[in-house]
């Protein structure tokens, strides 16, 4: 093991607490999960924007826990911590591995539209309230802040809605899962003759909608294998039954009033278990089927294929 000694210490300890503000600011307290009737009362139009970043489906995977419980105070902490690599050496490995896994399922997709189906899922979702009254869309593949300062500034609008999407695989790549982040805003009076570029949001919800195979393996590759069979079926139609829950959930969530999360959150609420979450039950499928809508701080679909499908 390399001692750390002398003038390179002084240097390490200097930029590790550099790192470490004294007095962290406060994180900004999180947009309301539910609208206030004053909001929904008011009808006037909304620029929206749509971001869907990314080219193709994503993968996760958990890291688990790689930390040891080292003894000492704070100085042995940030000198162990700065030198103790080991969760970043796994995550990369993690992440290699999992990307040779998916290309199979990369290749299956290469042809499928998924940004066209965002959009008329977005589109057809924001149409149904009657109060939102969206304009036409803003569709964007990036992510930074100076493209939504961007869409702030040019709206002709003060009432703001942007969706974003996150379309990935599960850690053990049995589940094909669609997320949207929805938030509405208002836009600031221009000061100076300059518009203004940031807007407060006054609602943020997560919705998430899960399918999962039928038939699952404990070999990734195997479930790679069975989503991109037949020029990827299976997984072509994971995607477009996941966004068409969407689409049925994004107004459901618009709707909701502080009254039904918190029906949701009773502690005598029934729960279910799916897709390894055990939460809040909010509704169970009038299909049939085995799916079900939970309340996992945002409503969550979950389904599962049926064999042959």
């Amino acid at each position: 093991m390399r001692l750390i000694t002398g003038p390179s210490l002084a240097a390490l300890l200097a930029a590790l607490l550099a790192a470490v503000p004294a007095h962290a600011a406060p994180k900004p307290a999180d947009a309301p999960g539910t609208i206030a009737e004053r909001d929904r009362a008011d009808a006037g139009p909304r620029a929206v924007q749509l971001l869907l970043a990314q080219k193709e489906i994503e993968t996760s995977f958990d890291v688990g826990r790689v930390a040891a419980a080292y003894g000492g105070g704070i100085l042995d902490s940030l000198i162990i911590s700065a030198m103790d690599n080991k969760k970043q050496v796994m995550t990369a490995n993690l992440r290699e591995k999992a990307l040779v896994t998916v290309r199979p399922l990369h290749a299956a997709l290469a042809s499928f539209d998924v940004d066209a189906l965002a959009l008329t899922t977005t589109q057809a979702a924001l149409a149904k309230p009657g109060w939102l009254n969206p304009l036409p869309f803003a569709v964007t593949k990036d992510a930074s802040p100076a493209v939504r300062s961007a869409f702030v500034a040019g709206a002709e609008t003060p009432g703001l809605a942007l969706v974003a999407y996150r379309y990935d695989l599960s850690p053990d790549f049995t589940q094909i899962r669609v997320t949207a982040d929805i938030a509405l805003a208002r836009k600031p009076a221009a000061k100076g003759g300059k518009p203004p570029t940031t807007a407060s949001d006054f609602y943020r919800q997560r919705i998430a909608s899960i399918v999962q195979l039928g038939k699952r393996s404990y070999e990734h590759g195997d479930n790679v294998a069975q989503w991109s069979a037949d020029d990827g079926k299976l997984a072509r139609t994971a995607l477009t039954t996941a966004f068409a829950e969407i689409e049925r959930l994004i107004p459901y969530a618009l709707a909701l009033g502080p009254a039904d999360v918190a029906r949701f959150t009773a502690k005598n609420r029934e729960k279910a278990f799916a897709a390894g979450l055990y939460a809040p039950l909010v509704e169970r499928a009038a299909d049939g089927s085995d799916a079900v809508l939970i309340w996992s701080n945002g409503l969550v679909h979950i389904r599962t294929l049926p064999a042959g499908s």
